[in-house]
């Protein structure tokens, strides 16, 4: 049974038809076959009596014209008027520089370098199927061409009630349904090809020059202003999308052409040239303002790739640091973050909708219903001129069904031509994301080639030994900063052991046989360590370290030194035995690649404290910066970047920086018991020999792992495992001073 749309398409249509019959009629009738004046068909049916008749019948629809009216006026105001995107360059990732992407010369000399790539030569497969998409859109257009006049002499034979025309007609449009059918599912499988094709190119030509020899390192590590940020999510994500609305645009620029050009001719000489000339003229008018109010799309999509890829890269990091983040109990720091880069996200893609709302009220109004009144008029132009007096009710009907289908068709095309500028605007973002990808794996061969131009002679590079640290220790305001700092700190401890008693008083209890407690000192009895694979690695550990004692944990790789930690700091389960410990946050972990957040130079010191908690614990940037020059007393950091800076630390920092950094953490921080392991082997043994003794002015317990001899003579005891499951506890004796 025929839809209710249907229904109502086929009641207008009759109408239509009659209405036309009857001014045709009234034309033939006054004047002997001449037409009605256009004065008074206007003054007929669009007079002032009939607009407010109208009004009067259709009070329901007049409100709603006037409240979509009002709520479209008041769109267009907060569009203009409120400035802020709600996708703020966040404070956690480093500031890219702007660039201007829009259609313009750049666009299309980028979009040209790249069709080279995506489309090889002629003789191609690309090609090949961009040949068979070019034939089926032809079809596609053929066939409908062919439809409308099916469906006017369909609706010419019904109001003339020929009963076997109608069948034949009826055969006739299944016929065409047919190749219909086959052709638009091949359209659609042929633009999924193309758009596979181009990826597929595309890609292969940026791993040649991505994966060549170490360039993929360069790039991340050696590339400077060549660096390419978010690399995996321009290589895949961003070559995806640009490669599907390439493919699209092809198709939306194609057929639409086609079919104004065809329909065109065919309305032309059913019409006259004006019928199509007033469409082509009031679609002119529609751009033209369309562009007045259009917003920069092509930048809102490259921003919105951006975002995604730091989004992205922040998970990354997340999993590729997650011993480390467990160890610092970061997970709340890196849930702030994750969560405001996913706010960003959010709003600029909240930003993003609306703004194509916006533009969508004007597409639907001028593309859609300002088109269809456009239309209609178009459509009586034969019966204003009164060319259609010698028809009857059948003849116009078919006139009027196929010209409006024809027009329908017409103003699909032109209206899909207009409306291309959102996905022209669109292509440009992704445009400059895989331009500005392939520009920069072409200078890969050429970076970290010649030697690095050095900044600085003092500059930590090498940690060499000209830092000379004699007198250092001894410096007045050195040690009144020191003492200031533990008394403050020690309020800080109180606090967090009375949190640690209220957690110990919830702590869910141990599934297994072993057992955690609560306490001031750490104390291993009968404990047994077995990794995740089932390996034991040492058993039945017995240990008591109280304040003030340093341990240094030696054996061989494999035999359970960081497993150790691992239990201590309950990453790993007990297997068996009684482990006594502070809180988690008494503890602290500095591992040998320390960690480095997503934020400021402030935030690498305080992590996982934010901003606001340090603030809260009284501690200012002077603090800070007295902090780090215990661990760098050149201030070659604080000299080169300032607290608010915002950088990949990875990269920026040296390796003797990380660890300064990471030490300088460790101070912050003051917790009872610090675990190292082996993060003081890019630093100098002066400056090793500096953080040892200030952690024994400060009042931090070390555990060390580490086989550098040199640094037994800061510890108390060894605790030596040898691989096997048996493991040693030995006091370390004083080495005799040497005269």
């Amino acid at each position: 049974p025929p839809s209710s749309a249907e229904r109502v398409s086929t009641r207008m249509t009759s109408k239509a038809a009659a209405a036309m019959a009857t001014v045709a009629g009234s034309g033939s009738g006054s004047g002997g076959g001449g037409s009605m004046g256009f004065r008074q068909f206007v003054w007929r049916y669009f007079g002032p009596k009939v607009v407010q008749e109208s009004i009067q019948h259709n009070k329901t629809v007049a409100f709603c014209v006037l409240l979509v009216s009002g709520s479209g006026v008041y769109s267009l105001y907060k569009r203009f008027t409120n400035q802020k995107t709600g996708s703020e360059v966040s404070t956690i990732t480093r500031v890219r520089k702007k660039s201007n992407i829009t259609v313009n010369r750049i666009f299309l000399e980028r979009l040209l370098r790249i069709g080279r790539i995506v489309m090889p030569s002629v003789r191609s497969t690309t090609f090949a199927h961009l040949v068979a998409l070019t034939v089926l859109l032809w079809a596609r257009t053929i066939l409908s061409l062919k439809v409308a006049d099916v469906t006017g002499s369909n609706a010419q034979y019904i109001v003339q009630q020929k009963l076997r025309y109608i069948l034949v007609g009826v055969i006739q449009f299944a016929l065409i349904g047919l190749p219909a059918a086959l052709v638009n599912s091949a359209l659609k499988y042929e633009t999924t090809t193309l758009s596979l094709k181009f990826r597929k190119n595309l890609a292969e030509h940026v791993h040649e020059k991505y994966l060549d020899g170490t360039n993929f390192y360069k790039a991340s590590n050696l590339g400077g202003q060549a660096r390419i940020d978010n690399a995996d999510q321009r290589v895949t994500q961003d070559i995806m999308l640009f490669s599907d609305a390439l493919a699209q645009l092809y198709v939306t620029v194609f057929k639409p052409f086609l079919d104004v050009l065809l329909n065109t001719y065919r309305l032309s000489s059913v019409l006259g040239p004006r019928g199509p000339l007033l469409l082509f003229v009031y679609y002119g008018f529609s751009a033209a303002f369309k562009r007045v109010v259009m917003p920069a799309f092509g930048r809102l999509v490259s921003r919105a790739s951006e975002l995604e890829g730091d989004y992205r890269t922040a998970h990354q990091r997340l999993i590729a640091n997650a011993e480390e983040i467990a160890f610092y109990d970061g997970g709340l720091r890196e849930k702030s973050i994750i969560t405001q880069l996913f706010d960003a996200t959010y709003h600029h893609a909240r930003h993003f909708a609306y703004l194509q709302y916006l533009v969508g009220i004007f597409d639907e109004f001028l593309v859609k219903y300002g088109a269809s009144i456009t239309g209609y008029a178009i459509l009586a132009l034969p019966v204003i001129e009164g060319r259609v007096t010698h028809m009857d009710a059948g003849d116009l009907t078919n006139e009027y069904v196929r010209n409006r289908q024809l027009l329908i068709n017409l103003a699909k095309g032109v209206a899909q031509l207009v409306v291309l500028s959102n996905k022209v605007t669109s292509l440009a973002g992704y445009t400059a994301r895989v331009s500005e990808l392939l520009e920069m794996v072409e200078v890969l061969d050429t970076v970290g080639v010649h030697p690095f131009k050095v900044r600085d002679t003092w500059t930590e590079v090498s940690d060499s030994s000209s830092e000379s640290l004699e007198g250092v220790a001894k410096n007045q305001e050195e040690e009144t900063f020191l003492e200031s700092w533990r008394r403050r700190n020690e309020v800080l401890r109180a606090k967090r052991a009375q949190v640690a008693k209220i957690r110990e008083q919830t702590r869910k209890p141990n599934p297994g046989p072993g057992k955690f407690q609560h306490g001031d000192h750490i104390q291993f009895e009968d404990v047994t360590i077995v990794n995740p694979d089932g390996r034991m690695l040492v058993e039945n550990l017995n240990f008591q370290v109280l304040a003030s004692t340093n341990v240094v944990v030696t054996g061989p790789n494999g035999s359970g030194k960081s497993s150790l930690f691992r239990v201590l700091g309950e990453l790993w389960p007990l297997d068996s035995g009684v482990v006594t410990k502070p809180s988690n946050e008494d503890i602290l972990f500095v591992p040998q690649k320390p960690y480095l957040v997503l934020g400021t130079l402030r935030d690498q010191i305080i992590y996982p404290h934010s901003l606001q908690d340090m603030h809260d614990n009284g501690v200012s940037d002077h603090d800070l910066e007295q902090l780090l020059a215990l661990v760098d007393p050149a201030r070659t950091i604080i000299s080169q970047w300032g607290w608010d800076d915002v950088r990949d630390w990875f990269t920026a920092f040296s390796g003797g920086q990380k660890q300064r950094v990471a030490m300088c953490r460790l101070f912050y921080h003051l917790p009872l018991y610090g675990i190292l392991d082996e993060c003081t082997s890019a630093v100098s043994v002066e400056v090793e020999g500096k953080i040892y003794t200030t952690c024994a002015r400060l009042g931090i317990t070390l555990f060390t792992i580490s086989h550098r001899s040199t640094l037994r003579k800061y510890h108390d005891y060894e605790l030596h495992f040898n691989g096997t499951g048996d493991w040693a506890w030995s006091k370390i004796e004083p080495e005799p001073s040497r005269d």
